[in-house]
């Protein structure tokens, strides 16, 4: 990778990883193309830097997210139109072997089939991880929905999160909106993803992330230098609080 990663942190809401030191320091052509579908907090930031630790999976981020890095990495890039951004991102994030990936929620699919983008991705390998507890991953988004603090690298958090009932049964809805609607593509377009269970992918993540490279059978040389900082879980005390509390809630409303 370029440069020095001890860098000025990244405000609070941007993902360090659209810093320039984060591209691969030989532009490459892709030839191979993979997509992480995901839904907010459900490890698919996580299963994306493992990827991209291998030096063979490119560098997969949320470069479609159009609320946040499409906007940070196209103004980076000077990309007037999304044709010049995707042909000025590619070289930049496609690891030697001339691999990329992305990782996307439903809504960052939507957009890109909208525009055109989905079309330029050929062959496209799809990984789908899943969480099964939706009520602690409904808990986990409605906190980030109120701090914008997504990973554990980006920016102090500026406002403290409060329990609200009504902002985790909208991200329960949301989030069950878009599970459905990556099933009804899958469905649609024919496709087998490669499928990763979140606790299974937490317990281990070196072994899920290497059957998940086996599947993809992507060349496996050569092999791109990648060093990438940490992540830390963020969930705490705080959200098993509002579970067990939001459990108890829902359970006395359904009392006759």
């Amino acid at each position: 990778m370029k440069g020095d990663t001890n860098s000025a942190g990244p405000r609070q809401g941007e993902s360090p990883f659209n810093a320039p030191e984060y591209d691969f320091s030989v532009a490459t052509v892709p030839r191979h193309f993979y997509m992480i579908a995901s839904t907010p907090r459900a490890g698919g930031t996580y299963l994306a830097q493992c990827l991209w630790r291998t030096g063979i999976m490119g560098a997969p981020h949320e470069y479609f997210g159009f609320y946040s890095t499409l906007l940070q990495m196209s103004a980076r890039l000077q990309a007037r139109t999304l044709v010049e951004y995707f042909n000025r991102l590619l070289p930049l994030r496609t690891s030697a072997n001339g691999v990329f990936g992305i990782k996307t929620h439903f809504d960052h699919l939507q957009f890109m089939m909208l525009a055109g983008i989905l079309e330029r991705l050929e062959r496209l390998t799809v990984i789908a991880i899943e969480r099964r507890d939706t009520l602690a991953q409904a808990v986990s988004h409605a906190r980030a929905l109120q701090t914008n603090q997504w990973t554990s690298l980006e920016g102090v958090a500026q406002r403290a999160p409060e329990y609200d009932p009504k902002l985790i049964a909208w991200c329960q809805n949301h989030l069950a909106a878009q599970r459905q609607g990556w099933r009804d593509f899958f469905a649609k377009n024919g496709l087998s993803p490669i499928a990763v269970d979140y606790d299974d992918f937490l317990a281990d993540p070196d072994a899920t992330t290497r059957g998940i490279v086996e599947r993809a059978r992507f060349p496996d040389a050569p092999v791109s230098p990648t060093s990438l900082p940490e992540t830390t879980p963020q969930s705490d005390a705080l959200n098993a609080e509002w579970i067990e509390r939001y459990r108890s809630e829902t359970a006395a409303d359904a009392q006759p």
